[in-house]
């Protein structure tokens, strides 16, 4: 009795494992800091709770259609228009159990055995999975330091080839923090028109963004808008990770093939979290510019602590809440029982000797890397930089 292939072609999210990590160390009364989260740590606003209470109360808590309620899709395609300069009618638009969904969604119904998926690297860690559970090869394109972390049009195009189905983009990007600007975005456009292939854009962090940078939106080139599946949600802009909204949009044979699989699997997505996403996107976002602001500053703490650090090199992020120091400078050196060969060591090395949680950028498919998150308290993030700071400071000394 063996269990399918497919299992072992994939890989644990890296992700999970370590928050489970931290939480297993955190019950055993281990005091650790953890770094490595990727959601928010401020509180869902109330007024979106609120929708959610009275949902409940007045009994909206039955199946609604797959593709979710009318009221949060027409919410949806408003916000595609307000902020993105998109349209889509409804029937263009289905929501999920959280991006992760969406994502999957769209991979499965646009990928099978034999395609070739391009996704520019480093890479969130569930591109590549989902990519082999759609029996498809992933195809990284190298994103370098030097370019701010973002990918080079003519390496995307040199990377297609006649099996390239699809480019999976990540716009601002987890782990690096990078933003496109237009100029660029209007390029791979191009190259995305002229080859034929489909889009998936992953623009879940939309909304924040640094120093007065504006995000773009591949699917707003109109060359290509047929071709593009946008990806959002409300987990990162609207403190919402645990409600697990997610959503697509599309044109509607991807779509109306997300919504097949869909109903085969969860069905609609929680019926109370949707009336409160509704609440989250009809609302004036700018009355949560605060959260933005407050991340801004904390990538400044952490770029200036980093800074000072010996031998570790990083690109201030543009946005999303996470910065990718290299750090390959400290392979190689050993210190006790611990021998740093590795991102995934060097993590290892620093939760257990110094009580802090790093994400290892081997899982984004870049070793020489770490992923630090700064979606933390202040105290938290000067007790977890204090704490990189020793363990580095041992190593660098030997």
């Amino acid at each position: 009795m063996h269990l399918a292939d497919r299992v072992d072609r994939i890989q644990s999210s890296k992700t999970v494992s370590i928050t489970n990590t931290v939480l297993k160390m955190k019950q055993e009364g281990y005091d650790v800091i953890s770094l490595g989260a990727g959601e928010p740590d401020f509180e869902t606003p109330d007024f979106i709770k609120k929708a959610a209470i009275e949902a409940i109360q007045t009994g909206k808590t039955k199946y609604t259609q797959v593709m979710g309620i009318p009221e949060l899709r027409k919410a949806i395609v408003e916000k595609f228009k307000r902020d993105n300069d998109l349209d889509y009618g409804i029937d263009r638009v289905v929501v999920t159990t959280g991006g992760k969904q969406a994502l999957f969604n769209a991979v499965l119904a646009i990928c099978q055995e034999g395609d070739e998926v391009l996704v520019p690297s480093p890479f969130w860690v569930s591109y590549p999975e989902q990519i082999q559970m759609a029996g498809a090869t992933l195809v990284p394109v190298k994103a370098l330091p030097e370019n701010g972390f973002k990918i080079d049009p003519e390496d995307l195009k040199a990377a297609i080839t006649p099996r390239t189905k699809l480019v999976i983009f990540n716009n601002p990007v987890n782990p690096t923090g990078a933003v496109y600007d237009f100029q660029t975005l209007e390029q791979i456009a191009k190259i995305v028109a002229e080859a034929h292939i489909w889009a998936l854009t992953d623009e879940i962090y939309e909304k924040i963004v640094f120093d007065g940078v504006r995000h773009y939106s591949l699917a707003a080139f109109p060359e290509i808008k047929e071709q593009v599946v946008v990806v959002n949600g409300v987990s990162k802009a609207f403190a919402m990770t645990g409600w697990r909204i997610g959503f697509a949009a599309g044109s509607k044979e991807v779509i109306s093939a997300m919504n097949k699989i869909q109903g085969h699997s969860t069905s609609n997505a929680n019926t109370m979290a949707q009336w409160a996403s509704v609440a989250a996107l009809n609302s004036d976002w700018q009355n949560l510019q605060w959260m933005v602001d407050e991340f801004e500053k904390r990538r400044n703490f952490v770029v200036e602590r980093l800074s000072a650090m010996p031998d570790v090199a990083s690109v201030k992020p543009a946005g999303t809440f996470y910065i990718f120091p290299k750090v390959s400078s400290y392979f190689g050196k050993k210190y006790g029982k611990y021998e740093i060969r590795d991102s995934l060591s060097f993590c290892q090395f620093l939760l257990e000797e110094e009580k802090v949680a790093l994400i290892p950028g081997e899982a984004f498919g870049a070793d020489e890397f770490v992923r630090i998150s700064f979606a933390a308290s202040f105290a938290d993030l000067e007790k977890g930089m204090n704490r990189i700071g020793q363990g580095l400071t041992k190593l660098y000394s030997l």
